[in-house]
């Protein structure tokens, strides 16, 4: 549970956050994100859902590494997805284009590819009110990985769905154009 400090209070007292606000020096210096003008504390993930989120952040590290203007992300990067009320959003491991730098601390645009490894605590409806926000800024892929199922939901921006499991294999499409990676490459233990 987040403790409020009299800046977070005051911030949020003044109405909705800003982007501009996480920059405060009252900010909690932890994992948060903006969600529609509310500071969102997020809390440590476990063992499994990060080395599950490092593996993802790695395959798109070595991808970029061969594509020069390719660059990749882990939930360190904020990316500010929605204004007024604004939200600013860091998914566990992305994948975008390179861009000029804007002098924020967050990118102001949304990733090609934003992947997600929800928390016990994350709802399914969290997870889609999450990816209808990256689409509705640009996103063209968001992946979902489900670590209790060893599943991995890849959503496209026309709608489909790939659900992959057990032996599946993950072909890019898109930006990822001749990506090839094994599911069991992302969930072993």
């Amino acid at each position: 549970m987040a403790v409020a400090t009299p800046e977070t209070q005051a911030l949020q007292r003044r109405c909705r956050m800003t982007a501009e606000d996480l920059a405060h020096p009252g900010v909690p210096e932890k994992f948060v994100e903006l969600v529609e003008g509310e500071l969102i504390v997020m809390t440590p993930a476990g063992y499994r859902h990060n080395r599950v989120a490092y593996r993802l952040q790695n395959l798109f590290e070595r991808f970029c590494k061969e594509r020069p203007g390719l660059c990749f992300g882990s939930d360190n990067e904020g990316f500010l997805v929605k204004r007024n009320p604004d939200s600013v959003l860091s998914p566990d491991a992305c994948l975008f284009r390179e861009r000029p730098a804007s002098g924020t601390t967050w990118m102001e645009f949304s990733p090609e590819i934003a992947a997600e490894v929800p928390s016990p605590s994350n709802s399914m409806a969290e997870m889609a009110f999450k990816r209808q926000r990256f689409f509705n800024a640009g996103t063209e892929q968001f992946w979902l990985a489900e670590v209790e199922t060893s599943t991995l939901h890849i959503y496209f921006a026309d709608g489909r769905v790939v659900s992959l499991q057990g032996e599946g294999k993950i072909e890019g499409e898109g930006i990822l154009s001749g990506l090839k990676y094994t599911l069991a490459e992302v969930f072993s233990n």
